[in-house]
């Protein structure tokens, strides 16, 4: 009987066994594990640069506004008291809107910490010191626009020279009640007086908190 060399040799090619077969494709698990935890992680990666950029320029506008309305910031004499209010986690204050057929507009704006949401609101324009008067007692029912909802801290001090920075709101009010009871309106010697010059306001946003602090002047 004649053999089949052929199929004798087929059978006798070495493979893989079971266990090299199991090893191999617990490897290549392994590998795939690997790759999807390095992809995964440089999504994320990409997607938390994105939104610190977009918050980032929010905050910018944030300031910037801030800056703005400082800039524009009523004088005591045309209140009748200080236009500048600092409480923890707050700041109001009271801004020239504009000018319109000779009477001009006041607007209350406010800036603040609630939870994590920081947040400016103002309120509608005023042209009257009894509206004036109510909407200062009514901030909390401004609409608002959030520049964050990371924020994790605000820290408010201002300027009031000789003494420097200073947190307290009673320093604020005397420096304004000084200069009201010396001068009554606005004067060129009142360019002496010790009052709020300069704002410098801290916010942290973020785990771990990243601080921006600005500094900017008050009034012209």
């Amino acid at each position: 009987m004649k053999r089949d060399t052929n199929a004798l040799g087929r059978s006798g090619m070495p493979g893989f066994t079971l266990i090299e077969m199991l090893v191999a494709i617990a490897l290549l698990a392994v590998i795939a594990l690997l790759s999807w935890r390095g992809l995964d992680s440089t999504i994320r990666g990409r997607d938390d640069i994105t939104r610190n950029l977009s918050e980032t320029r929010l905050l910018g506008r944030y300031f910037s506004q801030l800056q703005y309305d400082l800039l524009n910031i009523v004088s005591a004499d045309e209140v009748f008291g200080p236009p500048l209010r600092m409480r923890p986690n707050e700041l109001v204050l009271i801004r020239h809107l504009g000018v319109d057929a000779g009477q001009s507009e006041v607007q209350v704006v406010r800036y603040t910490l609630q939870g994590h949401a920081l947040e400016r609101s103002a309120s509608p324009p005023i042209d009257s010191l009894i509206d004036l008067e109510q909407a200062l007692h009514h901030v909390n029912e401004f609409p608002g626009v959030v520049a964050s909802d990371r924020a994790t801290s605000m820290q408010l001090s201002i300027w009031i020279a000789p003494s420097g920075w200073t947190s307290s709101q009673a320093a604020v009010e005397a420096a304004y009640a000084q200069f009201l009871a010396q001068h009554g309106i606005g004067t060129v010697t009142a360019r002496g007086m010790p009052l709020p010059r300069g704002i410098r306001f801290s916010v942290s946003v973020g785990t771990p908190p990243v601080e921006f602090v600005r500094t900017i002047p008050i009034g012209q």
